[in-house]
C-alpha cells in the first residue's frame, strides 16, 4: 500500500495524517515561503470503481488463484432497482462500485486508487480513503507550474481508469505568512479552481496562515449547542447520566486532533473552557450567579482541558516513540540529558513553536523518566495523570 495512504490502514488515522501534512505546511512557513495545497474530491469516488479494471489492478498487484476468483464472485452478479410510489423499475446489472458497508469494498477502493501517487513527480500527495490532497512548496512561479503539472498528471489518471475528479469541489489554498504571496490560476479541464483562505479536511478547518482560531470558534458553537440539547432533554437526570453525557458527546467535540490545533493564545483558551464551564453548572444544577465554578470543578474532579491536551499530546508522543502510531518525527537526543529527553527544535514563528513536534517535545522532556519508560501505552496514560504537573 502507497505510502501517502492513512485511510483504514493499521497504525495510522485522521490524526497521524494530520500530524504528517501540517508540519510540511509549517515548516515552510518557517522557512518564510508558502504552500499551495489542492483539495481534490472525487465524484462519486466508490460508485465508480470499475469492476473489470479493479480486477486488472488486483491481478497485478500478485492477487491471482482462489483469493481472486472469489473477489470476482463478491462482485459479479450484482443488481440494482429503484421503487418510487410502490413502482419498480426492471432490474439492471452492476458493473461498477465497491459495495459500501461491507468489510470488503473500502480495501478494494484503497487497491484501485494506491497508483495515483506514481502520477505526481513534483508534489506530496496525501490519502486518507476518498480524500485527496496535492501540495508543493511554492517559491516562485515555476514550482506553481510543476504543481499543475501533477494535477495533470492526476487528470491522466482519472481518464485511464475511468474515474473523475468534481473540479466545482475542488478547492486551492495557500498557507504562508507572507504579506504578497505568489498568486497562480490552477485548473481542471479548463475550469479554474476556487482559491479559498480556510479549507476544512479531515475535520479540521485549516487556515491561510495556520491560525487555528476559527477552527476552534466553529467546534466551540457546535459544543456548546450539543451541551444546550442535553440541558434541554436530560435536565431532571441524575449527575452520574449527565456527566457521563457530557464526556460522551460534548468533549470528544473539544478535543478531536488537538494535537494539531492544540491552542496557547488566552482568547482561545477560554472559549474551549467556557463549554466546559457550563457544563459544570449543567451537571451540578447551580446557576447561581454568585456560584464558584472553580468550586464545581474541583468537586466533579474534572481536569482543566489545558491539562488533558497535554496528556492527550504525550500519549501520542509515546506511541509515536514505541510504533504504535506510524509518524516520522526528527527526534534528536538531547546531549547530556537523561536517556528519555530530546532537543527541542528552534522556532521563528508561533505557527512552528506551537506546532505538535516542538510543543510536545516540551511537554515530554518535563515528564519523569521512570513514566517515560513506561512498558505499555496504558501505564503510561495512568502514570501520567497522576503527576502533579506537566
Amino acid at each position: 500500500m502507497t505510502n501517502a495512504q492513512h485511510g483504514r490502514r493499521q497504525q495510522r488515522s485522521c490524526e497521524s495524517q494530520l500530524i504528517t501534512t501540517i508540519s510540511d505546511f509549517v515548516s515552510a512557513i518557517e522557512d518564510r515561503s508558502q504552500t499551495d495545497i489542492i483539495l481534490l474530491d472525487f465524484s462519486k469516488a466508490f460508485d465508480k470503481v470499475s469492476h473489470r479494471l479493479l480486477i486488472h489492478k488486483l491481478a497485478h498487484y500478485g492477487i491471482t488463484g482462489e483469493v481472486l476468483n472469489w473477489i470476482k464472485a463478491f462482485l459479479s452478479n450484482r443488481t440494482q432497482e429503484v421503487i418510487v410510489d410502490g413502482a419498480r423499475s426492471e432490474k439492471c446489472g452492476v458493473t461498477s462500485g465497491v459495495p459500501q458497508g461491507s468489510v470488503l469494498g473500502p480495501l478494494l477502493f484503497l487497491l484501485f486508487i494506491n497508483d495515483i501517487p506514481s502520477h505526481t513527480k513534483h508534489s506530496n500527495i496525501r490519502l486518507f480513503a476518498d480524500d485527496c490532497m496535492l501540495y508543493r512548496k511554492i517559491d516562485d512561479n515555476k514550482d506553481c507550474d510543476l504543481l499543475q503539472e501533477d494535477l495533470n498528471g492526476l487528470l491522466d489518471w482519472e481518464k485511464k481508469w475511468k474515474m473523475s475528479f468534481h473540479p466545482e469541489k475542488c478547492f486551492v489554498l495557500s498557507t504562508t505568512l507572507k504579506r504578497n504571496k505568489i498568486s497562480h490560476n490552477y485548473s481542471m479541464r479548463e475550469h479554474q479552481l476556487q482559491s479559498v483562505e480556510n479549507a476544512k479536511y479531515l475535520g479540521i478547518n485549516i487556515n491561510g496562515k495556520l491560525s487555528w482560531s476559527s477552527h476552534i470558534g466553529e467546534i466551540v458553537s457546535q459544543a456548546h449547542k450539543k451541551l444546550a440539547f442535553l440541558q434541554r432533554n436530560i435536565y431532571h437526570c441524575p449527575r452520574n447520566i449527565k456527566t457521563m453525557a457530557y464526556f460522551s458527546l460534548v468533549r470528544p467535540k473539544l478535543e478531536y486532533a488537538v494535537s494539531i490545533w492544540d491552542p496557547h493564545t488566552t482568547k482561545d483558551v477560554s472559549k474551549l473552557d467556557s463549554v466546559q464551564r457550563k457544563a459544570a453548572r449543567f451537571v451540578t444544577g447551580d446557576f447561581g450567579k454568585r456560584s464558584s465554578v472553580t468550586s464545581m470543578l474541583d468537586e466533579l474532579e474534572w481536569p482543566p482541558l489545558q491539562r488533558r491536551r497535554k496528556e492527550l499530546k504525550a500519549v501520542l508522543f509515546y506511541k509515536i516513540l514505541n510504533d504504535e502510531v506510524d509518524v516520522t518525527l526528527p527526534l534528536q537526543k538531547a546531549p547530556r540529558e537523561t536517556e528519555h529527553r530530546y532537543i527541542v527544535p528552534q522556532s521563528r514563528t508561533n505557527s512552528h513553536l506551537h506546532s505538535f513536534y516542538p510543543s510536545t517535545v516540551r511537554v515530554w522532556n518535563n515528564l519523569p523518566s521512570v513514566t517515560a519508560k513506561a512498558e505499555t501505552a496504558e501505564t503510561f496514560k495512568s502514570m501520567v495523570k497522576m503527576l502533579d504537573q506537566i
